[in-house]
């Protein structure tokens, strides 16, 4: 297979939880944590963290993970195409940092997918659930016949069954991302606050499907859940 690396963006200045990428989940980073699941896929040939924080790079440096230092970015895209460049790197899967729990098999699905379809994005649905259907932070994308059509961040719980649950994975080659990058960011992008919206209608956005629910945090509130989970696997 051709071969595909990651990269994990990762910022210190979320607005919803600043300093996300260090909080501790049961004594670990969680950047750390993240960059640990996208090695148990053992799919990538390199793994780069890209950040704009000489504590995330220090912190990154120190459990044995590779790091790259960025500038400011309007997005994590926006981060990793930078990175992507000053490596060299043409088929990278984009992995949030926010994604401590992802399952490495679906990170091996996207990379084979990408691989497979270098000139479309990829990245990933699971299942909704109905309660989720009017929360901001759970994002939502829809399908038809395995490529995304829309992404929103608020559905009628009605409507639910027809949406999933988008997770926080992207993929793409050198040259989607260099289109991407070139591209100003869009008023819909801005309004909704998903950068996939610069990019939907332009390039095919390839989805898989992965029966796994995303368990992100994206909100301080998001992190007792994940350790609870953490906690049940140790």
């Amino acid at each position: 297979m051709t071969p595909v690396h990651c990269i994990v963006p990762a910022r210190m200045g979320s607005s919803r939880f600043p300093g996300k990428p260090l909080f501790k989940l049961c004594g670990t980073e969680m950047i750390v944590r993240t960059l640990k699941r996208a090695a148990l896929a053992e799919c990538f040939d390199r793994i780069v963290c890209a950040t704009d924080s000489e504590q995330i790079a220090e912190v990154v440096s120190g459990a044995g993970f590779e790091f790259v230092l960025t500038g400011e970015a309007a997005t994590g895209s926006d981060r990793v195409a930078e990175a992507a460049s000053a490596l060299d790197l043409d088929l990278v899967v984009n992995l949030q940092g926010d994604e401590p729990l992802v399952e490495p098999s679906v990170l091996e699905d996207v990379a084979c997918e990408l691989a497979a379809h270098p000139d479309s994005w990829v990245t990933v649905a699971c299942p909704l659930s109905p309660s989720d259907a009017e929360v901001a932070t759970v994002v939502k994308v829809k399908v038809e016949n395995g490529f995304a059509v829309d992404f929103t961040r608020h559905v009628e719980p009605s409507e639910a069954p027809r949406w999933f649950q988008h997770q926080g994975i992207y993929a793409y080659s050198r040259a989607s991302r260099d289109e991407f990058s070139g591209l100003p960011q869009s008023g819909v992008e801005l309004e909704r606050s998903l950068e996939q919206m610069r990019i939907l209608g332009r390039r095919p956005i390839r989805i898989v499907q992965s029966p796994f629910p995303s368990v992100s945090v994206d909100v301080p509130a998001d992190a007792a859940a994940v350790e609870a989970l953490i906690r049940r696997h140790m």
